[in-house]
């Protein structure tokens, strides 16, 4: 069985029970992982981070369907070491999977950037990923404000795809290009 070929539900059947059920509310669907590759990794040689990448399902479908270097970045090392078991299983070496908080690393060293529901967990407490990793009001706030202003220092042409995202949490200095999947699918370039 390839990654590549496999459609969404048959994707999510390689997951433990509880993350196949979470799927919808917290995992790119395959679909979205394919569009958002093709406009993120265009050109080839580009290095793309995922902010929040779960059990890494956008990063093993956009490996698998790019040539660019994907990057999942994690704070949960449960989710992490799904990911990076299923990678090693289907032998996906364009992808890497970091466990660490986002506050830490470095965005210039990414050419594109994609998230998916970003902090949704904490807004919608019916599908938390895990009860004691709940972030306040204020923390949302401020890591909101954090993504916006490490986008600010990035490069012009700089790319993001957002899927489901908050359109607060990107700049105005970058340009919506074009959306999909009725309208919570949007591609994102800076252009000052």
């Amino acid at each position: 069985m390839e990654l590549r070929e496999l459609a969404d539900e048959e994707f999510d059947l390689l997951y433990p029970v509880k993350i196949k059920k979470l799927s919808g509310t917290h995992w790119t669907p395959v679909d979205v992982a394919k569009k958002a590759i093709a406009y993120l990794g265009e050109g080839g040689g580009k290095s793309v981070l995922d902010l929040g990448s779960g059990v890494g399902k956008f990063c093993l479908v956009a490996a698998v369907n790019s040539e660019a270097k994907i990057t999942g970045v994690e704070q949960r090392m449960n989710l992490i070491q799904i990911s990076g078991k299923l990678a090693e299983k289907y032998q996906v070496e364009n992808t890497n999977f970091i466990c660490d908080d986002l506050r830490n690393l470095d965005f210039s060293l990414f050419d594109s950037f994609y998230f998916f529901n970003a902090f949704e967990e904490n807004i919608d407490l019916r599908d938390k990923l895990h009860k004691d990793n709940a972030i306040n009001h204020e923390q949302y706030h401020a890591y909101k404000k954090l993504i916006r202003e490490k986008f600010e220092e990035l490069p012009v042409e700089t790319r993001i795809v957002t899927y489901c995202g908050d359109a607060s949490e990107i700049p105005e200095s970058y340009r919506l290009i074009k959306s999909g999947n009725k309208g919570k699918l949007k591609f994102w370039e800076k252009r000052v």
